[in-house]
């Protein structure tokens, strides 16, 4: 079945060669292409090394359904990595609406109130994983450093105040900051601040928030899925149009 969605999130997997993509169709439905062997960075790319798959691209993949879906991950469906096809951007009018009619303004609306310690939610749980939080209040923008690694996160409110702190797993963010940081050598908390007023100074902002795979703290807890930020996108568009790939240089 070939359809063509609106590419709303491009996140980093552990594994640093692969990525998660969602995006949004027609009718408003959101979409999770899987496949075996996991979502490769090289299939954002077209032949020419061009992005294919980037926030507002309108890509067409084939997608099969999955016969057994673990709730909240419902949105999966399993596709051919060769069937990617490009179908041009969304003009911001557009890009606005998809983020804005898929949009919640409450955080535990989004997942039917099972959202515990805001945040995490029990596998199993049934809600849906991933949704737009539109009216969001941003806090700020912290970028730790533990064990020589670079650290991504946000703090936000949402309309009814309630504060929430998350990683932040978007691709294009996590590459903007560690070009900042890592690659030109600017001290982290300057960046932070940086980032942190550019996206408080934002007209609007929409944070695309979605549930990590079960994961156990340590071999005694349960698992849980956790709240990550998986999408910052503003108008203003805080990055200017840039993709993941403008900052790996």
């Amino acid at each position: 079945m070939k359809k063509t969605i609106v590419i709303t999130d491009l996140t980093q997997m552990p594994k640093g060669n692969e990525v998660c993509v969602v995006g949004i169709d027609a009718d408003g439905r959101c979409i999770r292409p899987v496949c075996e062997g996991g979502f490769l960075k090289q299939h954002l790319y077209d032949t020419e090394r061009k992005v294919l798959v980037r926030h507002g691209a309108k890509v067409e993949f084939d997608l099969s359904p999955i016969d057994t879906l673990p709730p909240p991950h419902i949105e999966d469906m399993s596709f051919d990595p060769t069937s990617i096809t490009g179908k041009g951007l969304c003009s911001d009018s557009e890009w606005e609406d998809t983020l804005l009619n898929s949009s919640y303004t409450v955080v535990g609306e989004i997942y039917n109130g099972l959202l515990e310690e805001r945040k995490w939610v029990k596998p199993g749980a049934n809600t849906r994983s991933i949704a737009t939080l539109s009216g969001a209040s941003v806090v700020n923008v912290q970028l730790p450093e533990w064990d020589g690694k670079l650290r991504y996160r946000l703090s936000f409110k949402d309309r009814t105040g309630n504060l929430f702190d998350c990683p932040v797993s978007d691709l294009t963010f996590r590459e903007l900051c560690y070009k900042r940081i890592k690659r030109d050598s600017h001290p982290r908390l300057p960046v932070a601040r940086e980032l942190s007023t550019l996206l408080k100074n934002a007209d609007r902002v929409y944070l695309r928030l979605g549930l990590a795979r079960p994961f156990r703290t340590s071999p005694t807890t349960e698992p849980r899925c956790y709240l990550q930020v998986t999408g910052i996108h503003t108008f203003p568009d805080y990055l200017q149009g840039k993709t993941f790939a403008d900052f790996l240089t």
